[in-house]
């Protein structure tokens, strides 16, 4: 598979990711994950069936394409570096699995109906514990593409800005929840840099779609 190739498989898994996160855990999710309504979570599960499963089938979507673009993103910038690209591939296929963990608490909702209330609320505090911690690791995955992202010079340096500003967001903001996810400030900081942790990611996508894998001449790391 030649370089342009890579790119486009690598942009647009990263762009249906995004409508698929933007489905399951920005839409569905907050929908069913009620920590302040635990008397009526049984209820929801039991009228908006459907949309759990599909919140479900929208999440496995998204691990089955965050491995594909673990190795996309590895053959796209292995030119650069190897040894950096490698890093980064194995730091999200980390981050994959440690999601993939976090979303077995999610079916455990699903199959068990006859958990309790208090139950389904802890299923749901696990999810977002176990996938806290790995979003600090998808952090450092994009701090590595951020770097390497510097070195193809093709690539406009805002993008470049936009990929390091976001891993490193997602490092410091979720190891602050590791630490203590009642900060007082925490709340505001996570949205305050909900937007920019976000298209870090997806500006990056847009671009591989539009103009990645086209010929350039590429300094090497190696």
């Amino acid at each position: 598979m030649n370089q342009r190739k890579t790119a486009l498989l690598s942009g647009w898994s990263l762009i249906v990711i995004a409508i698929l996160a933007g489905f399951s855990i920005g839409y569905a999710l907050p929908e069913f994950n009620q920590a302040e309504n635990i008397e009526d979570l049984k209820e929801l599960f039991q009228t908006r069936q459907r949309l759990y499963v599909a919140m479900l089938l929208g999440l496995f979507l998204i691990v089955l394409l965050d491995l594909v673009v673990s190795i996309m993103l590895y053959k796209y910038f292995k030119k650069i570096s190897k040894k950096y690209a490698l890093i980064a591939a194995i730091s999200r296929i980390l981050y994959t699995l440690i999601f993939s963990i976090a979303i077995y608490f999610l079916i455990l909702n699903a199959a068990n109906e006859d958990l309790s209330n208090p139950q389904i609320n802890q299923n749901f505090r696990l999810f977002e514990a176990i996938w806290n911690g790995g979003l600090v690791i998808f952090g450092v995955h994009l701090s590595l593409i951020g770097y390497l992202m510097m070195w193809e010079n093709t690539i406009p340096r805002p993008l470049v800005f936009l990929a390091l500003f976001a891993g490193l967001s997602y490092v410091g903001v979720h190891s602050l929840k590791l630490y203590s996810a009642h900060l007082p400030f925490l709340a505001n900081l996570e949205i305050g840099l909900a937007f920019p942790m976000a298209l870090g990611e997806l500006a990056f996508a847009v671009w591989l779609v539009a103009k990645g894998g086209k010929p350039s001449k590429v300094p090497s790391l190696q």
